[in-house]
C-alpha cells in the first residue's frame, strides 16, 4: 500500500511540474491523498500504468506495464506523455520488474516442502538368505524452518519492489530532466531566431545609410559580421536541441526522436518553502523507505539461521521380503544428525552481522537522499534569485537601453557599437532567463521527486 502512494504521489508530480496546459489532468480526491483521478484521455490500460504499475500475478510477469517497441508521436509532446510513455518503455524499469517476479518465483519455492525419498536396496544377491528392500523416507522440517523461509522471501519481493519504485523514480526523473533541457533549448531558438532577424533589420538600415554616404562601408561589415554570429548561433542550437530530443527518447528506448516538438511551461514561483518543511517527508523516498523492509528481511534471515541449527527429522516405513523363507516385514527407521560440531553458527553471526550493518545503511540512505534534497534546493535557491535579479531588474533596464539607443542610432547620437553592445546584453538577458528558469525547474523536480508531493503544496 505504501509503495502505491509513493508512486501515485510520484507520477502526478512529475507530470503537473510543467505542463500548465494540463494542470486538470490529474488531482487527488478530497481527504484521500493517495487516490489519483485519471482523465478520460488515458485509456483504461494507460490509466492502470499510470495508477498501479509493476502489477503482476502471483508468479509471472504479465508485460502489461513495459513494452519492446514505443510507437511514434508526431506533434506536440507534453511531460505528461514523455513521463508516461518512460515508464511504458523503458529497459531499465522492464529489467526491476522482471526481477520482481522472479523474487515472487523464489518466494513461492521457499514455501516448497522436501520431496518424499523412495529407496530400494537388495543384499546378498544370488544367495538363499537374498533379502530385498522397499522404503518410503519424509524429511520433516523441524524448528519452523519453512515458515521463516517463507517470510524471508516475501520480505525479499518486498525490497525488489522497493527497487522497483527506486529505478521508477530515477528514470522519471531523468525524462522530467531532459524535457526541461528540449524545452529550454526550443525557447533559446526562438529567442536566437529573433536576434538574427533583429541583426539583419540593422544590416538593412545601415546598408541605406551607407548607400546614402552618410557613414563608412566599415559599419556595415561589422553588421555582416554580426548577422553570421547570429545565423551560427541559430545554427548550433539547433544542432543541439537534435542532441537533446534524442537523449529524450532514449528514455523510452526510442532510438531518434519520435515526436515534433515539446510543449510546456518554464514559469516559475518566489514562494519556497524551507529545507526543514520538505525534509519530513523524505521517510516516503524509495530509497530510505526501502530499508524499513531490508532490515526486516534481514531479520527474518537472522530468524532461519536460528531455526537451521535444529536439525531435522528423517522418517521412512518400507517393506522386507526374505527369500530364504519368502516373508515379508515392515521396516521403521528414524534418523536425526547430531548438531555436535555444525550448529549453523557461522551463518547466525553473519546474518546477526548484516542485521547490524542494515542499522548503518538505512541511516546513510536517510543522509544521501537529504544531501540530495539540500543540493537540489540550493540549485532552486540560486536560479531563482538568479531569475529575481535577470527578469526585475536587469531585463527592463536592458529592453529601455536598447530602445533608447536604438532610436539613438536613428538620430545620429549615437554610433554602431553602442548599438551592437546594447543588442547583445539584452538576447544574452533573455538566454540567461531561459537557462536559469531549466534549472529552477529541474532543481523543482528532483525535490518533488525525493519527498513525493508538490512543491507548491505548502
Amino acid at each position: 500500500m505504501a509503495a502505491t502512494i509513493i508512486r501515485r504521489h510520484i507520477i502526478v508530480i512529475l507530470m503537473l511540474s510543467l505542463t500548465a496546459c494540463y494542470r486538470q489532468s490529474a488531482t487527488y480526491l478530497e481527504g484521500s491523498p493517495s487516490a489519483l483521478v485519471v482523465d478520460d484521455d488515458l485509456s483504461a490500460a494507460e490509466a492502470q500504468i499510470v495508477a498501479s504499475p509493476g502489477a503482476t500475478d502471483a508468479i509471472g510477469y504479465t508485460g502489461a506495464q513495459v513494452y519492446s517497441v514505443s510507437p511514434s508521436y508526431e506533434g506536440a509532446l507534453t511531460l505528461r506523455e514523455a513521463v508516461r510513455r518512460t515508464l511504458r518503455f523503458n529497459p531499465a524499469l522492464e529489467a526491476a520488474a522482471i526481477e520482481v517476479d522472479a523474487k515472487r518465483a523464489e518466494s513461492v519455492q521457499a514455501g516448497l516442502r522436501p520431496n518424499p525419498v523412495i529407496e530400494g536396496d537388495v543384499q546378498n544377491v544370488g544367495q538363499n538368505v537374498q533379502e530385498a528392500t522397499l522404503e518410503l523416507s519424509q524429511v520433516i522440517l523441524l524448528g519452523g524452518k519453512r515458515l521463516k523461509r517463507i517470510r524471508a522471501a516475501e520480505l525479499d519481493v518486498g525490497v525488489a519492489g522497493w527497487d522497483y519504485e527506486a529505478v521508477r523514480l530515477r528514470v522519471a526523473i531523468n525524462t522530467a530532466e531532459a524535457f526541461v533541457d528540449v524545452l529550454a533549448s526550443e525557447s533559446r531558438i526562438k529567442i536566437l531566431g529573433e536576434l538574427l532577424g533583429v541583426a539583419k533589420q540593422l544590416k538593412n538600415a545601415v546598408s541605406e545609410r551607407v548607400d546614402a554616404g552618410t557613414i563608412s562601408v566599415i559599419e556595415l561589415k561589422r553588421t555582416d559580421i554580426e548577422v553570421i554570429r547570429a545565423q551560427a548561433l541559430l545554427d548550433q542550437e539547433r544542432a543541439h536541441l537534435a542532441i537533446l530530443k534524442r537523449r529524450l527518447a532514449n528514455n523510452w528506448g526510442a532510438r531518434s526522436a519520435d515526436f515534433g516538438y515539446v510543449q510546456g511551461d518554464l514559469a516559475t514561483t518566489n514562494h519556497l518553502p524551507s529545507p526543514s518543511q520538505l525534509s519530513v517527508f523524505l521517510s516516503s523516498n524509495p530509497d530510505v523507505a526501502r530499508w524499513t523492509t531490508e532490515m526486516m528481511r534481514r531479520e527474518a534471515v537472522l530468524n532461519l539461521a536460528k531455526a537451521n541449527r535444529v536439525p531435522d527429522l528423517t522418517v521412512g516405513a518400507g517393506a522386507r521380503n526374505l527369500r530364504d523363507g519368502n516373508e515379508t516385514g515392515a521396516v521403521v527407521g528414524l534418523s536425526v544428525p547430531l548438531p555436535l560440531f555444525d550448529r549453523n553458527q557461522g551463518n547466525i553471526a553473519a546474518a546477526q552481522t548484516r542485521l547490524f550493518k542494515a542499522r548503518r545503511e538505512s541511516m546513510a540512505a536517510r543522509i544521501d537522499v537529504n544531501s540530495q534534497l539540500l543540493e537540489a534546493y540550493g540549485d532552486l535557491v540560486v536560479a531563482s534569485e538568479q531569475l529575481k535579479a535577470l527578469e526585475k531588474q536587469i531585463l527592463p533596464t536592458a529592453r529601455e537601453v536598447y530602445a533608447d539607443i536604438e532610436q539613438g542610432y536613428l538620430g545620429g547620437k549615437f554610433n554602431l557599437l553602442s548599438v551592437l553592445d546594447a543588442q547583445q546584453t539584452l538576447f544574452s538577458t533573455r538566454l540567461e532567463i531561459v537557462n536559469a528558469r531549466a534549472e529552477f525547474h529541474k532543481a523543482k523536480v528532483k525535490i518533488e521527486a525525493l519527498i513525493g508531493r508538490g512543491l507548491y503544496d505548502f
